[in-house]
């Protein structure tokens, strides 16, 4: 039997969630010290000028070079890698090999090694008889209301929202001449202020009463979702049977015309360090602000798996390094100034 039990760390008021249990035999990975995603367009911005492109690359540049020079690695040499989410999920177009070539092209002649390339796409996919979305879907764990559950709110699971905290709530009026109430909206692990958060994960095109299969082949997952998917695996703690969820492939020296006929994550530089770190950056436009703050109160969700956690933390502590408890504390961000 799997149970969750939540507990706070000192360092931060965030609850953690861990699963109590043992699972199978977890793959050892090698691990960078540091992931760097380098930027992010639209499927609509890789189709059109490469001005906008190599712009962006260039502002992205000197942070790169920054965080490689920060790298914490324990005493030895940082090891680095780079990478890069294709947006084929919400947009997906036929002339593949030109966008690559074009995205390569641009971030080399920017000074910016890419060394991944990866698909949004794979994050939802099917894949081997499970989608892969799900393995974050259905390790989601609610934090439990302070006050007594009214019950007013479904469970995420059913309700595809997931909130910090509880929303807005109105009184009912039954009467015209009673006096409308209202309350507001409560960040659980608040400070002084409430801040709330409520993420759309999923939307469910399937009919009322479709069985799970067609709820799944239907459900189209939400961008922020899908991003903290992206976040768990370069982490290396989105783990299926032990290995993780999405795998890394050598580049075969030439790339498929369709985005479904790529692998989940490529290598694209054989030189590259390893593509799973022990912590993230990713660097991009400052519209990205809502999506990554959605993104962070997904993965304070996750219950994560204690025997994954257990190998990453130990390869860390051999090498002198020291990871934060809190998920999401092993994640950063940059957001790039505004476009001259």
């Amino acid at each position: 039997m799997v149970t969750y039990t939540p507990s706070r760390v000192a360092e931060s008021s965030a609850v953690v969630f861990r699963e109590h249990n043992r699972g199978t035999t977890v793959k050892d990975l090698s691990l960078s010290h540091l992931s760097v995603e380098v930027g992010h367009f639209y499927m609509e911005d890789l189709e059109n000028g490469e001005e906008p492109i190599l712009a962006q690359f260039e502002r992205v540049r000197p942070w790169l070079e920054a965080a490689k020079a920060s790298a914490i690695s324990g005493g030895s040499k940082p090891r680095v890698s780079t990478c890069y989410l294709i947006d084929d999920y919400f947009q997906s177009w036929s002339d593949a090999p030109d966008i690559m070539e074009k995205l390569l092209r641009l971030s080399n002649q920017a000074g910016v090694t890419i060394d991944y390339v990866a698909r949004e796409s794979a994050c939802a996919r099917r894949k081997d008889g499970f989608v892969v979305a799900e393995l974050l879907a259905t390790r989601l764990l609610e934090e439990p209301e302070p006050d007594q559950d009214t019950g007013g709110r479904p469970p995420t699971i059913t309700s595809g929202w997931l909130s910090n905290g509880r929303p807005t709530r109105e009184a009912t009026i039954l009467n015209a001449m009673e006096a409308h109430t209202w309350e507001a909206p409560l960040e659980y692990g608040k400070r002084n202020h409430s801040i709330y958060v409520d993420v759309e994960l999923w939307r469910d095109g399937a009919e009322p009463g479709a069985d799970r299969e067609d709820i799944l082949n239907q459900r189209q997952y939400s961008c922020p979702f899908l991003a903290a998917v992206w976040q768990l695996v370069r982490l290396g703690l989105l783990r299926k049977d032990g290995v993780p969820a999405l795998e890394v492939t050598n580049f075969d020296g030439e790339w498929k015309t369709e985005w479904s006929q790529f692998p989940d994550i490529v290598r694209v530089n054989p030189n590259a360090a390893p593509f799973y770190a022990y912590q993230s950056l990713s660097i991009m436009p400052q519209n990205f602000l809502p999506i990554e703050t959605a993104v962070r109160n997904i993965v304070d969700h996750f219950v994560f798996q204690e025997d994954v956690m257990a190998r990453v933390d130990s390869r860390a502590q051999q090498e002198g390094i020291v990871v934060p408890d809190v998920i999401s504390q092993r994640m950063s961000h940059h957001f790039l100034p505004g476009e001259k």
